[in-house]
């Protein structure tokens, strides 16, 4: 149980980020004020998913459930992760314009843009991230 409850706390980030959007843009109508709102979101979002994955594969590494990685690969798969959610991420989107028509993509350039500031807020987190193992190994 105590397993559980750690692993469900290393999504506290992202879903605080889910939950600010929703306010934001269902509850406060901020996007019709600050239409420019989304490009932050999606960064924070790009963060928060790189540093639950963070957080995911040190916890796998601490309980022996994982092998430990070389800090590049473990990087890598980090920044991997994250692309492969903002691309999941625009693909359930687009699926809600077709399904829904709820008109949420607003254009390709709006969406290649959603997905860069998604891998742009992850690229961020990598690069923090490597900066302090730097600073671990150098102890």
């Amino acid at each position: 149980m105590k397993q559980a409850s750690k692993f469900t706390s290393f999504f506290v980030f992202p879903v605080a980020v889910l939950l600010a959007h929703i306010i934001a843009s269902k509850v406060l109508n901020l996007y019709t004020i600050f239409p420019s709102l989304d490009i932050p979101f999606h960064f924070i979002g790009g963060l928060s998913i790189a540093y639950t994955s963070t957080q995911i594969l040190t916890y796998l590494e601490e309980e022996k459930i994982s092998v430990a990685l070389h800090k590049a690969i473990f990087l890598v798969i980090i920044f991997s992760l994250t692309a492969t959610a903002t691309v999941f991420w625009e693909l359930a989107e687009f699926a809600g314009d077709q399904v829904l028509g709820a008109n949420i993509q607003i254009s390709l350039a709006n969406t290649m843009q959603d997905q860069f500031m998604g891998v742009l807020g992850g690229t961020t987190w990598v690069f923090l991230y490597s900066r302090k193992l730097e600073k671990i190994t150098e102890i």
